[in-house]
C-alpha cells in the first residue's frame, strides 16, 4: 500500500517521490498516452467554440472573440504579463487589441489554442507584426520561415526592410545576404529606388556585394541618387565614398557622368573621380576588388612538354598542379594538386567550388572527379562519370554539371551525363546529334553552346549547336568563319568567343571571334600574339584570359596531344580590340580545365 505525499510538498516533489517508489516496485514501467496533448488543444478549442469557461472577450474593430485567460497564459508572454501583474485589463472582462488587425486576431488565436495556421503572402506581414507585438516566438519563426522561402530578387529589399524594422535578425540577415548575392540582377529592380539611405550604405560598403566589376555598384549608387535628386543629391559625397572609383575604368566614369540627368551629382561624381589623383581623401587610392568581387581563374592539370626539366607535379608530361591567376593583380599563385594528374579534364564552378572531372592519365581515360574547396584549399574525390570520357566540354546548370562527348574509350562519344552534388551520382540523360569531342562548351542564361571540335564525318567543325537543358531540344546556329578543334570558348559580356585552336593544314590558330547572341552573328576581333590550341581561358572584370596552350600541330600523330607547351599569358579588352601580355605561368602547360571563381 501507498501512502499519499503531504500536501505541502511541491507538485514536481510529489511527482519525483511517486516515481522513485514505483520504480521500487519490480516490474513497474512508465506509461504515457501519446495524443494526451492533443485531446486537451481539441477540448479547448471546443470550449472557446462554445463559449464554456470563457472568462475573456478579446476584442479588435467588430470583431469580439471569447476565450480563456488561462490559456492565452499559457500559450503567450505577452498575455501572461497582462493577466499577471495588476494590469488594468487584468481586471477586465474585456480586452481591446487595437494593434492587431480585425481580421488577424481570430487567425492569431486559433493559433494560440490549436498550434496550427495558414500563412500566406497576404497575412504574412500583419501576422509577423501582430506575433512581434504579443511575443507569440512560435508565430514569429512560422512567419519567418516562409518569408525565407519567399525570398526573390524583386523582393529580397522590401523584406530586408521589414525584417529590420520589426527586429527580425535572423530573416533580416538572410534577406540582406541574398540582396548581396544576388545584386547584379538586383540593382536594375524598382526596390532598390526607395531603399533607405543607411540601408543602401549598408549594402555599397559591403565586402560581400557580388558584382562582376564594381562600375554595376556605381551605376546601381546613381540610380538610387537621380530617383529623387532634390533629396538625396545632399549624400552624394557619402554614397560615392562607399563606390571603390579606383577600379572603375576612366572612361566608363566619364560615360557615367554624361549620362546623369541631375547637374549636382553629375558634378559631384566628376569630383570624386578627380579626387582620385591623390588630393582629398574622398576616395581610397589603394582599393582592391571586393571579397566577392576578386574573380580568380584556376588552371587545372594538363601536360608540359618542353625542352627544360619537368614542372613540379607532373608525371610523365602530365599534370596535377593547380594554378590561380588573379584578374586584378595578374599575379600566379600555386595552390593544392589535384589527387591524380590529368590531362584534358573537364573543369568548372558550382556552388562556389571547382569540378576536375575525367581526363586522360597516360593511355587511360578516366572516369573518376575530384572537387576543390577554396576554403580549405583541399581535393576529394566524387563518384566517377557512367562513361570514361576526355576532351569532353563540362558546364553546371542549375546545380548540377553536364558532361557532353568527347573521347569515350577507344572512339568519339555521343552521350550526355548529369551529376548531381546532392547525391553524388550521374545519370546518362540522352545523347549530342553525333559523336564529338575537342569542341567548346559554355553556358549562358540557361542554354548550353557547344562550338566546334571533332565529328566521325569532319576532324575540323564550323559548327554552333544550342542545348536546352529543361527541354532536351539541340538547335544548329550559324556557323564558325573559321573551322577548328581543341578550341577554347568563354562567354563575356553578351558574346561568346572562341579562342584559337586546331584547324587544316595543319595549323595552329591566333585567330579569335565571337558570337552575338543579340544578333545571333559572327565576327572577328583582334587576333591574339600568339597561335595556340588547347589554351586555358576565363573572362571576368571585362577582360579576357587566354594562358598556355599548345603551339605545333601534326597530322602525323595523336592530334589531340600537345607538342609544344606555351607558357605566354594574353590579356583582350574588347574595348580596344586588343591581346596584351600578361604575367606568364611559371611553367609552360596544354590541356588543362580552367574555371572562375
Amino acid at each position: 500500500m501507498i501512502t499519499l505525499i503531504g500536501t505541502n510538498t511541491s507538485y514536481s516533489s510529489n511527482l519525483n517521490t511517486l516515481k522513485n517508489i514505483s520504480m521500487a516496485v519490480e516490474g513497474a514501467r512508465p506509461y504515457k498516452f501519446t495524443d494526451y496533448c492533443r485531446k486537451i488543444s481539441v477540448n479547448l478549442q471546443n470550449f472557446k467554440k462554445d463559449g464554456r469557461f470563457c472568462d475573456v472577450v478579446l476584442i479588435s474593430g467588430e470583431i469580439q472573440i471569447e476565450a480563456h485567460r488561462v490559456v492565452l497564459a499559457a500559450s503567450c508572454a505577452y498575455f501572461d504579463a497582462m493577466f499577471s501583474v495588476g494590469l488594468e485589463e487584468s481586471q477586465k472582462n474585456h480586452v481591446s487589441l487595437p494593434s492587431v488587425p480585425p481580421n488577424i486576431l481570430p487567425i492569431i488565436i486559433d493559433f494560440i489554442y490549436s498550434g496550427e495556421i495558414l500563412i500566406d503572402k497576404i497575412n504574412v506581414q500583419p501576422l509577423l507584426i501582430a506575433a512581434d507585438m504579443l511575443q507569440l516566438k512560435e508565430l514569429i519563426v512560422g512567419c519567418t520561415e516562409y518569408l525565407k522561402g519567399e525570398l526573390h530578387n524583386t523582393n529580397a529589399l522590401g523584406i530586408f526592410r521589414f525584417a529590420e524594422a520589426h527586429n527580425c535578425t535572423d530573416l533580416a540577415h538572410e534577406a540582406l545576404e541574398h540582396a548581396l548575392g544576388n545584386w547584379k540582377h538586383i540593382a536594375h529592380g524598382d526596390e532598390l529606388l526607395d531603399l533607405p539611405f543607411q540601408h543602401l550604405i549598408t549594402i555599397l560598403s559591403s565586402e560581400q556585394l557580388t558584382v562582376d566589376s564594381e562600375a554595376q555598384v556605381l551605376y546601381s549608387a546613381l540610380r538610387w541618387l537621380e530617383h529623387d535628386p532634390a533629396a538625396r543629391r545632399r549624400h552624394c559625397f557619402e554614397v560615392l565614398a562607399h563606390v571603390r572609383l579606383p577600379l572603375i575604368a576612366p572612361h566608363t566614369l566619364d560615360e557615367a557622368v554624361k549620362s546623369l540627368q541631375d547637374p549636382s551629382i553629375a558634378v559631384a561624381l566628376k569630383t570624386a573621380g578627380v579626387d582620385m589623383t591623390g588630393r582629398g581623401a574622398l576616395v581610397p587610392l589603394g582599393a582592391e576588388p571586393r571579397a566577392k568581387a576578386r574573380r580568380v581563374m584556376l588552371v587545372v592539370g594538363g601536360s608540359s612538354r618542353h625542352s627544360g626539366t619537368h614542372p613540379p607535379l607532373a608525371s610523365d608530361d602530365i599534370l596535377s598542379s593547380v594554378l590561380k591567376f588573379d584578374l586584378h593583380k595578374r599575379e600566379w599563385e600555386e595552390l593544392a594538386p589535384m589527387e591524380i594528374p590529368r590531362i584534358q579534364p573537364g573543369v568548372v564552378t558550382l556552388n562556389g567550388c571547382v569540378y576536375a572531372v575525367g581526363g586522360e592519365q597516360g593511355s587511360k581515360i578516366l572516369a573518376n572527379g575530384e572537387v576543390y574547396e577554396p576554403q580549405t584549399n583541399t581535393w576529394s574525390s566524387i563518384s566517377p562519370m557512367k562513361e570514361a570520357r576526355c576532351e569532353f566540354g563540362l558546364t553546371a546548370w542549375k546545380g548540377c554539371l553536364y558532361a557532353f562527348g568527347g573521347w569515350v574509350g577507344s572512339d568519339m562519344g555521343a552521350s550526355v551525363e548529369v551529376y548531381d552534388p546532392l547525391s553524388d551520382e550521374w545519370t546518362i540523360i540522352g545523347k549530342m546529334p553525333e559523336p564529338r569531342f575537342g569542341m567548346g562548351v559554355v553556358n549562358y542564361q540557361g542554354i548550353i553552346y557547344i562550338v566546334g571540335g571533332c565529328t566521325p564525318t569532319w576532324r575540323y567543325t564550323r559548327d554552333l549547336l544550342s542545348y536546352n537543358p529543361s527541354t532536351g531540344a539541340w538547335c544548329s546556329l550559324a556557323n564558325m568563319k573559321h573551322a577548328r578543334n581543341q578550341v577554347t570558348a568563354v562567354v563575356l559580356d553578351h558574346h561568346l568567343y572562341v579562342i584559337g585552336g586546331n584547324a587544316p593544314g595543319p595549323t595552329v590558330l591566333s585567330s579569335v571571334e565571337r558570337y552575338s547572341f543579340e544578333n545571333e552573328s559572327w565576327e572577328e576581333v583582334s587576333q591574339m600574339r600568339s597561335a595556340r590550341a588547347g589554351c586555358a581561358a576565363g573572362a571576368a572584370h571585362g577582360v579576357l584570359v587566354a594562358a598556355g596552350g599548345n603551339s605545333e600541330h601534326s597530322a602525323d600523330r595523336a592530334f589531340y596531344r600537345a607538342l609544344v607547351t606555351l607558357a605566354s599569358v594574353e590579356v583582350y579588352e574588347p574595348r580596344d580590340n586588343c591581346w596584351r601580355e600578361a604575367a606568364p605561368l611559371p611553367h609552360g602547360l596544354a590541356e588543362a580545365g580552367a574555371a572562375l571563381l
